[in-house]
């Protein structure tokens, strides 16, 4: 990979350095004899500037333009990106020298100067000499710089100068396809004509047109899937007209229609103005139904693909299937919901690669069976890797080839380069630039890490590759993180809609071969540390993250150039001292390390380059030479509760630009306190005022008494979040005076023990005034002695969303009717409130532990309530809007009115049998149903559902039926041992038994005495069964078998279930499955000697061949 983050640092270093010459050039020289090194010093800065953008333009042109070959230009390139660093570090260093000086100038002007000749001081244009700044270290890097780059240049004779983006490595398709090599694409070639065939919705932009886009990542099988739709005999039967065009990168409507046409006609044609040909293929497709696969589409813009679209309207029907990569192009495209083309399962992975390594007998011989499972799993269920690694095993039987296949790296082994790596880099390719950047740093997370958006953004955030113009005031959680909110999300997305990222539970998953993409792509710039051995960090290593590591760290020479250490998880390095005595050009320095105080102190002050530095909130004493800290703490975070802060702060000056937060003047002083202060806490408040920029404070065992006076002060306009916590300490405590501050999102106060009554004092002291104007989350807990809150009136709290409290035993009653926006309650041991009054906004109500609460009134608006543990609770008015409700632990709980669109009902623990069944029978549109622990002690079944879909029965003995369920998809019971009778379950799925307890006819009877025409997948997890019996004709849609039982020993009619594509067997050691499973299944197998803890377990890791 060319320079990539290289030119990034030269780049920042160019705009920096033109930064501080700006001014200067401004300011005439005087002629003396003293100006003349300055005057060279000056010179010198600028000659690096012209040289700092030839290099910049020579590393970019690399990136884009060139595929270098020559080893000789591969070695300028990485000096070259050498030099790159040195450039940044030349002027950071000079930008440090520079702000050192006009404070010093500054200091000592102080005393004894006006205030106007001070403000003179610290102008830029009166900054100190440049060439002493400038200094002899650097200025023979510079002199080698001028010198190196006079020799370097790039030609043809170094690589191939490519066209962006190239595809030149990615033949064209066409519709010619070898069925019989295609595995488990069968019912996504289904899905993708029944969509093709049943026309367009309402979205459509026409009656005649309608477009269907696959989306999914290089290598996946797009282009395959489309060529197995194309070539339907029932899809050919239904158009008059078929044709297939690979359009790739450039999306050219004159070409594209010209290719159209020649397909049709079969003949040259010599038309060159696009109206013309337009006016041609309107002629050819007039009338006909008539299908387009564009494979492989590329194009963003929506002027493009309406010009290419304007002659199709002369066809009757005009049906277009689209491959794509990116999900900006489906959406651009579709006029209905796009298909996202998966990965294979496990079970077809494998059967792929067995059929294209054993090419006739699809077979492989026993002793490499388990390091061909490994090289599957390697290649992660994508299609392109398993053919292209099972080609080069084809007809092989030597096992130490297999071997080095298997623990080769992928992008090392020639076949895989040439085939998936230029698949994979079309895609990085066609990126922009700062896309590039962010992809190529998830390197540094390791494989099958998941992605959080936060995490990501804040990695981004911290190596400054994020293009924003404003911080992001959105985040309400009390973070102690700023994230450059929307720009860094918008980067997310952008990766995910480009197939670089799919999403999990809510988290990004980087396909292992993307991963090793990045990695590759990263070159050696970008450094893992892993493990518990003692690893040396390579000499060219910029970036290093940190994970699971609890070792030493080595180096082989007296200084490293790293750039950034971020820890990600459990960073433990036995040797900081080491690694902050060599590092001493850190821009980023991000640990969570434990060792962190004791050898952090030492060293940073020698870390004059440090921009960010993030970590234990305790300030370092070493802190304040680093006038260059962009970030550190990113809010002002104070711990009066014990003095483990040795370090406190005696002066803090903050300078707030849109761009970034830098902390100047920090200074910080060793003190050694006894464990209660003697300074009052106000005093100390007051004498830390901060800047008025300040975004984020929290403070924590403060004595609550009295506030300093800025606190709550209305020119904090850029506060937006507040945790102030108390004491125990003290008696007599109060609310301080927030709702002024114009921009607050987010305020959590807690452990005042001893406040008794908030008032009117808490949203304004002026009269007339409105509070908490931006205020969207409002959290109290720990509030002992709290039993009144007065003084809200009509027009505060305007956009309040979030209410929670807790563990505020003595507060009686809400001042709720004055919340005109609040969305979610959350009301948790709070043991004296008895109602809960009728309102029109609440959406989410979450009430645990009340044990006063009797009464929930209507709630028009709610959607979501959680009802756990409130004894008294009996009676809950009507929720016309409720989707889903939650109930545990309310046993007299006998009055509920009507909930019409409920769809989700969990309930635990004893209930009234009134409540339960008297409800049950009017929930049309009840799916989900739980019932845990006892609840149906006094009634042996559940009414007749005829819309449920999900059923889960745990721990309930006293139930003896369950009634015929006609559209129940999916059943789990757990230790219901009393159970007796099962109805007809014409639709069920999925079925899930966790020790059952049944008797052996009735589970008999579930598994084998009903038709299950639509059973596809069967869970056990049973200490106790010891047999089980099976019957394949009554299982003829079994696909999946999972079996954790440690006293299974027999499985009558396992081997008859030839259809089956897993088969989990889990810490069943008495169970002779290999004598089980006929030759077939062998390959679906997935054998563990540990058991399953959780039915749940069976959905986690699906490569675990151990």
């Amino acid at each position: 990979m060319a320079g990539l983050f290289a030119s990034m640092a030269v780049k920042w270093a160019i705009d920096k350095l033109s930064s501080l010459l700006t001014p200067v050039r401004q300011t005439p020289v005087a002629s003396s004899s003293s100006s003349s090194s300055s005057s060279q010093g000056l010179d010198d800065l600028r000659m690096l500037e012209r040289t700092m953008r030839r290099i910049h333009a020579t590393l970019m042109d690399a990136e884009e333009h060139w595929n270098i070959r020559e080893e000789s230009a591969t070695l300028r390139l990485r000096e070259l990106k050498e030099l790159a660093y040195g450039a940044e570090d030349v002027v950071e260093e000079y930008e440090y020298e520079v702000n050192r000086c006009r404070l010093e100038a500054a200091d000592r002007c102080a005393s004894n100067c006006s205030k106007r000749k001070r403000h003179e001081v610290l102008q830029p244009n009166r900054g100190p000499t440049m060439a002493p700044a400038f200094g002899y270290q650097n200025k023979t890097r510079f002199d080698e710089m001028k010198v190196y780059y006079k020799h370097f240049s790039m030609s043809d004779n170094d690589g191939e100068r490519r066209i962006v983006p190239d595809i030149h490595s990615v033949r064209p398709t066409n519709y010619l396809v070898d069925k019989e090599s295609i595995i488990g694409r069968e019912l996504d070639k289904k899905t993708i004509i029944e969509k093709l065939m049943s026309g367009h919705d309402n979205n459509a932009v026409s009656d005649y047109l309608s477009v269907l886009a696959i989306v999914g990542m290089g290598g996946l099988g797009k282009t395959t899937l489309a060529q197995l739709v194309y070539n339907d005999q029932t899809v050919h039967r239904s158009y008059d007209v078929c044709v297939w065009v690979y359009v790739s990168d450039h999306f050219d409507s004159t070409n594209l229609t010209k290719k159209i046409i020649v397909s049709i006609t079969k003949e040259s044609n010599n038309l060159s103005e696009l109206v013309d040909l337009q006016d041609k293929l309107g002629q050819e497709i007039r009338g006909k139904r008539f299908l387009l696969v564009l494979d492989d589409v590329w194009n963003e813009r929506k002027d493009c693909w309406e010009t290419f679209c304007k002659p199709l309207s002369a066809a009757r029907q005009c049906n277009i299937l689209v491959t794509t990569r990116n999900v900006a192009v489906a959406r651009l495209v579709q006029t209905m919901p796009h298909f996202t083309i998966d990965h294979l399962s496990p079970h077809e992975s494998w059967t792929l690669f067995e059929r294209t390594v054993a090419v006739h007998d699809n077979i492989i011989q026993g002793n490499l069976v388990d390091i061909a499972k490994k090289i599957v799993q390697k290649c992660d269920r994508l299609p392109l890797a398993i053919k292209t690694l099972g080609s080069m095993l084809r007809y092989e039987s030597d096992e130490s080839r297999w071997i080095d296949v298997l623990e080769s790296e992928l992008w090392d082994l020639d076949k895989a380069h040439n085939e998936i790596l230029p698949a994979l880099e079309l895609s990085y390719k066609n990126m922009p630039m700062h896309l590039k950047l962010c992809f190529v740093s998830l390197c540094l997370f390791p494989k099958d890490y998941s992605l959080k958006k936060s995490e990501v953004i804040s990695l981004w955030g911290l190596l400054d590759i994020l293009q924003c113009d404003e911080w992001n005031n959105e985040d309400e959680s009390g973070s102690q993180y700023f994230l450059f909110g929307r720009t860094g999300s918008r980067y997310y997305d952008e990766l995910v809609q480009r197939s670089f990222l799919q999403i999990s539970f809510n988290s990004g998953i980087m396909h292992d071969l993307i991963h090793d993409l990045a990695c590759h792509l990263s070159g050696n710039e970008f450094f893992r540390l892993e493990g518990d051995k003692p690893v040396e960090i390579p000499q060219n290593a910029r970036f290093m993250s940190i994970i699971d590591y609890h070792t030493s760290v080595q180096f082989s020479a007296s200084s490293h150039p790293l750039w950034a250490i971020i820890g990600l998880e459990r960073d433990e390095v036995t040797n900081l001292e080491l690694l902050f005595s060599i590092c001493k050009n850190l821009r980023v320095l991000a640990l969570s390390d434990r060792n962190l105080h004791e050898a952090l102190p030492r060293y940073i002050s020698s870390m004059k380059l440090l921009r960010h530095l993030e970590g234990p909130w305790n300030a370092p004493s070493g802190i304040y030479p680093l006038i260059n800290l962009h970030t550190f703490p990113h809010f002002l975070q104070l711990d009066f509760s014990e003095v483990e802060c040795l370090h406190m702060p005696l002066q803090l000056g903050l300078n707030f630009t849109p761009k970034e937060v830098r902390y100047e003047n920090l200074q910080y002083q060793y003190m050694q306190q006894p464990k209660y202060p003697i300074v009052p806490h106000n005093q100390i408040l007051e004498s830390l005022r901060p800047h008025e920029g300040l975004r984020r404070l929290a403070i924590y065992g403060y004595n609550c008494q009295s506030y300093p006076s800025w606190l709550g002060d209305a020119s904090f306009s850029k506060l937006t979040n507040i945790v102030l916590y108390g004491t125990d300490k003290v008696t007599q405590q109060c609310v301080p005076t927030l709702g002024e501050l114009p921009f607050l999102k987010y305020v959590s106060i807690g452990r005042m023990y001893y406040m008794e009554h908030i008032g009117r004092e808490f949203c304004t002291r002026i009269p007339g005034n409105k509070g908490f104007s931006s205020l969207k989350t409002l959290e109290f807990s720990n509030m002992l002695h709290w039993s009144k809150w007065s003084g809200v009136d009509d027009g505060d709290f305007p956009c309040l969303s979030s209410l929670i409290i807790s563990d505020c035993n003595r507060l009686s009653s809400l001042p709720s009717d004055r919340f005109s926006s609040l969305h979610y309650l959350k009301l948790s041991n709070c043991n004296v409130i008895g109602v809960i009054p009728a309102g029109g906004t609440l959406r989410d109500l979450e009430i645990r532990v009340c044990n006063g609460l009797h009464t929930i009134r209507t709630q028009p608006a709610l959607l979501i309530m959680w009802l756990y543990d409130c004894p008294k609770l009996g009676a809950v008015g009507t929720m016309p809007k409720l989707n889903k409700l939650d109930i545990q632990k309310c046993p007299n709980l006998t009055s509920v009115g009507s909930l019409p669109e409920l769809t989700t009902l969990n309930t635990e623990g004893n209930l009234a049998d009134v409540m339960l069944f008297g409800q049950l029978d009017h929930l049309p549109l009840l799916h989900y149903l739980s019932i845990w622990y006892n609840t149906l002690m006094d009634n042996p079944t559940i009414p007749v559902l005829h819309n449920l879909k999900e059923l889960d029965i745990h721990s309930c003995p006293g139930i003896t039926k369950l009634p015929f369920l006609p559209s129940l998809l999916k059943l789990r019971i757990c230790r219901c041992p009393d159970l007796d009778v099962i109805g007809s379950l014409p639709s069920l799925n999925t079925l899930h038994l966790w020790d059952p307890l049944l008797k052996d006819k009735v589970l008999c009877r579930l598994l084998n005495g009903i038709d299950h025409p639509w059973l596809n997948c069967i869970s056990i997890l049973c200490e106790t069964m010891t047999n089980l019996s099976l019957e394949p004709k009554r299982l003829s849609s079994l696909r999946k078998i999972r079996l954790s039982c440690a006293n299974l020993q027999y499985c009558d009619g396992l081997s008859g279930l030839t259809f089956l594509e897993e088969i989990k067997i889990w810490g069943c050691p008495k169970l002779p499955i290999h004598s089980l499973l006929p030759r077939q299944l062998q390959s679906a197998l997935d054998l563990r000697d540990a058991p399953a803890s959780f039915i749940d377990d069976f959905d986690g890791d699906m490569w675990d061949f151990e």
